[in-house]
């Protein structure tokens, strides 16, 4: 893969140079290990292509999605489901129960920074927005992206008795959704250039999505002035390198804090493309759906979401980015993110 230097400019008057004036960090050249990208779950892949063939799949999710117990399911899913449940023994529930708390705490607030700085900012990373691509996410609209991204955020960050089964559930799911995905690019998308985008669904940019909840989220919430403790964002970097873990990346190479994950994200944004048509038209998607929120407390908020939306980007997404992904401006950024208003919105 080949050195983007465009990406230059995020890191020196962008999102990138924000990031770290907020972790009172100076710029790097860290290196990690380039074969990131042409690393993936092979353990899964495997037993995912066997169930696929052998028409034990859709068996298999629909008992996920049901939460309950099918029969006639394969015996190596049950007993990767058995070592799925095991618990690392660095695994600290306080740590994830501060994060979960925050989660829950803030909201409908929280929602808006990973809809409209984590999700719409990160199809500037035209390599993120390639497997989107080739699985149909533009033709199944963003609605549906949301409907899975935000959904997998409120699973895994309940506060709940319930939560652990729901977590490991929603990651199960994750997982082997994206090895079905994988295998079928790999099957259909005869043209994937994996010189230039890595192996579909890789390591590397699973660690980036990984920092799209928590470096954008903490970052996120503090531009916007909702006050968390130091206890609160360790255990936000805690509990999503247990996601991340659920979902195959290796232990050891998941950021632990926001200096950690700095580091690597400023080594991986070296190495992505710059954004194109199919990341203005995911971008596009996304910005088109407004659909109104009935958490949101005044009814001319509840009327005006595409406005809420673009006032949220327009504050947290950075000028060369928004130009990229031609996300309009609007009259009054600052008016939802900085004012009393935004009260209720939270």
């Amino acid at each position: 893969m080949l050195e983007n230097a465009k990406m230059k400019s995020f890191w020196e008057n962008g999102n990138g140079k924000d990031f770290l004036q907020w972790a009172k960090m100076k710029s790097t050249n860290q290196f990690f290990d380039i074969h990131l990208f042409n690393q993936y779950d092979l353990k899964v892949d495997a037993l995912v292509e066997k169930w696929m063939n052998n028409d034990d799949f859709k068996l298999i999710m629909k008992s996920l999605h049901q939460n309950k117990f099918q029969q006639n399911l394969p015996s190596d899913f049950l007993e990767f489901k058995q070592d799925f449940h095991q618990i690392p023994k660095w695994f600290a529930s306080e740590k994830i129960q501060k994060a979960c708390e925050l989660s829950e705490r803030s909201g409908l607030m929280g929602l808006l920074i990973l809809r409209d700085f984590s999700l719409l900012g990160g199809y500037n990373f035209a390599n993120l927005t390639k497997p989107l691509v080739a699985t149909g996410s533009l033709e199944k609209g963003a609605v549906y992206r949301l409907h899975n991204t935000l959904g997998f955020w409120v699973d895994v960050s309940r506060t709940n008795a319930s939560s652990l089964d729901l977590r490991v559930n929603a990651c199960l799911q994750t997982r082997l959704i994206h090895s079905a995905s994988r295998l079928m690019i790999q099957e259909k998308v005869k043209n994937w250039d994996q010189e230039k985008y890595g192996v579909p669904i890789n390591f590397a940019d699973m660690i980036a999505t990984n920092i799209a909840f928590t470096v954008y989220y903490l970052y996120g919430l503090n531009r916007l002035n909702f006050k968390y403790t130091s206890e609160e964002e360790e255990g936000v970097f805690h509990l999503w390198k247990y996601v991340a873990f659920l979902l195959g990346v290796p232990q050891e190479i998941i950021p632990n804090n926001k200096e950690e994950a700095l580091l690597y994200f400023q080594w991986w944004t070296k190495y992505q493309n710059s954004p194109d048509e199919d990341s203005q038209k995911l971008a596009q998607s996304l910005l088109d759906e407004n659909t109104p929120v009935n958490l949101l407390k005044l009814e001319f908020l509840k009327r005006n979401m595409a406005y809420i939306h673009k006032s949220v980007s327009n504050y947290l997404i950075d000028e060369e980015i928004k130009k990229n992904l031609k996300i309009p401006s609007v009259r009054f950024p600052t008016f939802i993110p900085t004012t009393e208003t935004a009260k209720y919105v939270s």
